[in-house]
């Protein structure tokens, strides 16, 4: 039913919208339908066959600006795996279709410099290492809340609250909220300053009330570009003491040219705990991070700390891209994991991971239709060896992306 009632919903907006002879320039659609083919062979198991599998995304959006300074967007999304219904005439019990962000905005709100906006909504933060919209995924994250923005001509500062979880219960038991005040300066020419606070917050407050304060430098020179990010993370969790710490350095080079080879190298460290009984808790949490975008994109480092073994993680990685043609663009990224502490392995301990090799191909067939094909290898290291398996793992996509804007 909620489906077919979002459908209804969608179809009645969209059609009215058109319908209205003479005035739509209030009214714009934006469609999205992207698929991808992925051959995975991640398990580490050199024994078992390639797992083959197709994942569809729909998404469906309106945009309304019926009067200056103010406006709505509304986009419906439909997720799926090919397959996974019981018939060709089952649409199937999976829950594909949703509501991906509703929301309105008011700009100048009060005549001032400050601008509101409600509702459910993808939020992109900085460089996306603490919050963002994870658009690889099938998916996507969206938040609710409100975001009350202040601006001017070289600055913003956003202060937003979220409602991850609501639990109905008196006393507000159980709710998980999050709230955060994120700054971006433009500091001279092309240099950038951001500073941000991020508060998770559960009742009761000793389960999690965690705080996340940081700052990103970031700028451009040239054909040199530099991005440094510190952030540290305080607070309690499950009634231990929170002291964390995340780091990243990134420096790289465009040469231009005809195929603008391009060169960075950079380095990632998320602090992990090497004794569980002192009642510290110093594993950094990448909170809502893309991190598909950072620690590898065969994705074994997307659940942080679950995934470093609360050991924590230090990815030393480099990338190499070049241009053949002006719709093409060829990349090769390499990373070495290791864990910030060592592993206890019972017979020996290590920090090694193992190492990644990404190579990835776009090409842009015209404005609104893009190809992507990737193929990765993960060969384990140590800790990876003990948990998981000697062999290495592979896995390779064919994304085909059709976006009408």
């Amino acid at each position: 039913m909620k489906k077919l009632i979002l459908l209804l919903l969608t179809v009645s907006l969209f059609s009215s919208g058109l319908m209205i002879a003479g005035d739509t320039d209030w009214l714009k659609y934006s469609l999205q339908i992207r698929h991808r083919f992925e051959m995975d062979g991640k398990d580490f198991n050199s024994d078992t066959s390639l797992n083959n599998y197709n994942l569809m995304r729909t998404r469906l959006g309106l945009t309304f600006t019926p009067m200056e300074n103010v406006m709505g967007f509304f986009q419906v999304q439909d997720a799926r795996l090919w397959g996974e219904e019981s018939s060709t005439l089952n649409d199937g019990s999976a829950d594909n279709f949703d509501l991906h962000q509703a929301y309105f905005k008011i700009n100048k709100l009060f005549g001032a410099n400050l601008a509101l906006k409600l509702g459910r909504m993808e939020l992109d933060y900085g460089p996306q290492r603490l919050i963002g919209s994870v658009g690889w995924h099938n998916i996507g994250r969206s938040f609710d809340g409100l975001v009350l923005s202040l601006y001017g001509e070289k600055y913003t500062i956003d202060l937003f609250s979220l409602k991850e979880v609501e639990n109905l219960e008196f006393g507000d038991d159980g709710d998980k909220n999050l709230f955060g005040l994120y700054g971006d300066f433009n500091v001279f020419g092309n240099e950038t300053l951001q500073a941000f606070v991020i508060w998770q917050k559960m009742n009761p407050t000793d389960d999690l009330s965690r705080f996340t304060v940081g700052l990103l430098a970031k700028g451009q020179n040239g054909g040199f570009r530099h991005e440094l990010e510190l952030a540290f993370q305080s607070g309690k969790i499950f009634g231990q003491d929170v002291s964390a710490f995340m780091g990243a350095a990134n420096l790289g080079y465009n040469f231009g040219g005809t195929v603008k080879p391009d060169i960075t190298f950079g380095l990632d460290y998320l602090s992990g705990d090497d004794d569980s009984s002192d009642n510290k808790y110093k594993v950094f949490d990448t909170l809502y991070a893309t991190n598909h975008k950072y620690y590898g994109f065969m994705d074994y480092f997307i659940n942080i700390p679950t995934h470093t073994y609360g050991a924590g993680l230090m990815d030393i990685h480099a990338a190499f891209s070049i241009s053949p043609t002006a719709k093409t663009n060829i990349s090769l990224k390499y990373h070495n994991f290791q864990a910030a502490k060592d592993v206890d392995l019972l017979t020996s301990i290590s920090k090694n991971f193992g190492s990644e090799f990404d190579l990835t191909c776009k090409y842009q067939y015209n404005k609104a239709l893009t190809f992507i094909a990737g193929a990765s290898v993960f060969t384990p290291g140590d800790v990876f060896k003990h948990f998981k398996s000697d062999d290495s793992s592979s896995w390779f996509y064919l994304m085909t992306v059709f976006t009408i804007k």
